[in-house]
């Protein structure tokens, strides 16, 4: 078999565009490889209906479409070990994920722009990026939204920017960057999983699959595997922390103390009301529903349940308004509520993913280090208040029942501090662990190496102010705009 001109290695969002932006578009030779999942290696192996209804994302999670990892256990949450789903098979973790397209803030650009001190990243680059994402990815309007969020749109204006969210969606149905590689029938994929990159001197020229198999690239190799699978196939492959491949069983040829640090994640705070009975959201459909969502795309079954929200307090909080419990839901023993749920945008926090061995198939360490720097409780705390305040607004006042979670009696600071460590849950926004000006440069290519590239949202300086997937799909975008105009693919 010919060497292709490059290996992606990752179908996720950003190797799905690579992959077809490079391949389809431009015509390069491009092998994408992307572990099976437990079902079978089809592109969607997951039921018809958890496929395409967006408001079924919620029974993705923990199944065989799921990587099903955790992070370490936490002291600052309770000693809890939170679920840190990554999405398993091509689509990546847009294959499981509630498919909200927030556009990336000139802060976000800005951020990009200050971190890589490249000309290239000026804000009208990545600008213009995202309108070409934006092209590619054709999110759509929301096409039904629940009382909850109708309510909520209203109590919240005054202290915000309250939005419905956009959906990465196709006429109410669930759609990923998968569908890329479909329409790009050029593009070779493999299902296999990566046991590491091979070099030669520090020439990345291919990689070695698991069992044993190599497979080479005669340009260029791009590592699209996220924050979580990325900086472990760089440590399997010698390029980390010398100390933590030593632990591992392994050697660095490259100590590259910043390979797996700088984790960061969104940590939400569920603030939970009940609500009337009738207001109760459900998946079980009616025959009315299952007609209008079959024949026209609309109606609750559109729904993806983090259907509106928005950015408050001068972008320092954002909102997730869901017409569920979100501590219970899916459970049928969930009860009828709403909830309001309110994150830190920029955390202070910081930790570190590690390998705990050689073994491709091994789960990595996960240390978010949530809420070990205090500013990070202040914040969340002025959150829990800000959606208290918001309930207590018409026409949400007198609508909503008792407060559920974490109850109107937890009304002091520690109180709610208490109840932050005990209930927040991750928003599976893993991001920085191969970050730009650290791990790679501004080509996005792995200093010290050549040939070598890491394209996810592992390179993201800090995390962006919403939900990354667009960002994630605009550095794609921008890559390989730069890799075909030759400023990195023949080095």
């Amino acid at each position: 078999m010919p060497s292709p001109d490059i290996i992606i290695i990752g179908a996720g969002s950003a190797g799905c565009t690579l992959a077809h932006l490079l391949q389809h578009q431009h015509g390069y030779s491009v092998t994408l490889i992307e572990p099976e999942t437990a079902e079978t290696p089809e592109l969607h192996a997951v039921p018809e209906t958890d496929r395409i209804r967006p408001a079924r994302w919620l029974k993705l999670l923990g199944s065989s479409s799921d990587w099903n990892y955790a992070t370490e256990t936490s002291m600052p949450l309770s000693g809890r070990s939170l679920k840190c789903p990554r999405g398993r098979g091509v689509g990546g973790s847009s294959r499981i994920n509630a498919m909200i397209w927030f556009q990336p803030t000139d802060d976000d650009f800005e951020m990009f722009s200050v971190a890589a001190a490249d000309a290239r990243w000026s804000t009208e680059s990545l600008r213009s990026a995202y309108e070409a994402a934006e092209q590619l990815v054709q999110p759509e309007p929301a096409r039904w939204i629940s009382e909850p969020a109708e309510r909520f749109l209203q109590a919240a204006s005054p202290f915000g920017t309250a939005m419905v969210y956009r959906r990465m969606n196709r006429n109410g149905r669930r759609w990923s960057p998968a569908a890329l590689i479909t329409d790009s029938p050029g593009v070779q994929t493999i299902r296999a999983t990566v046991d590491r990159i091979l070099f030669r001197n520090d020439q990345a020229i291919g990689v070695q699959l698991a069992d044993g198999s190599k497979i080479t690239a005669s340009k260029r190799v791009i590592l699209s595997a996220g924050s979580i699978a990325s900086p472990a196939i760089l440590m399997r492959s010698g390029i980390g922390p010398r100390d933590c491949l030593r632990d591992a069983g392994g050697q660095a040829w490259l100590d590259a103390a910043e390979v797996g640090q700088h984790l960061q994640d969104h940590l939400v705070m569920p603030v939970v009301f009940s609500t009337d009975q009738a207001a109760r959201f459900d998946l079980n459909v009616s025959p009315r529903d299952l007609v209008r969502f079959d024949a026209l795309g609309r109606g609750p079954l559109t729904s993806n349940i983090a259907e509106a929200g928005g950015l408050f307090a001068e972008d320092a909080l954002q909102i997730h308004v869901t017409p569920t419990h979100y501590l219970r839901f899916p459970q049928p023993s969930s009860p009828a509520a709403m909830t309001i749920a309110v994150n830190a945008t920029k955390p202070k926090s910081r930790g570190q993913l590690a390998i705990r061995s050689l073994d491709a198939s091994a789960a990595p360490q996960i240390d978010p280090g949530y809420l070990t720097d205090p500013a990070d409780v202040e914040t969340t705390i002025a959150g829990v208040k800000l959606a208290r305040s918001i309930a207590m607004q018409s026409p949400l006042k007198n609508w909503t029942g008792h407060e559920l979670v974490p109850g109107m009696k937890r009304d002091s600071d520690e109180a709610i501090a208490k109840s932050i460590s005990r209930y927040a849950q991750t928003l599976y926004h893993p991001v920085g662990t191969c970050g730009l000006g650290r791990v790679v440069d501004a080509d996005l290519s792995v200093i010290g190496t050549q040939q070598l590239s890491v394209v996810d949202a592992s390179v993201f300086p800090e995390l962006t102010l919403g939900n990354p997937n667009a960002m994630v799909i605009t550095l794609a975008v921008l890559f390989a705009s730069q890799l075909i105009n030759g400023l990195s693919l023949d080095q």
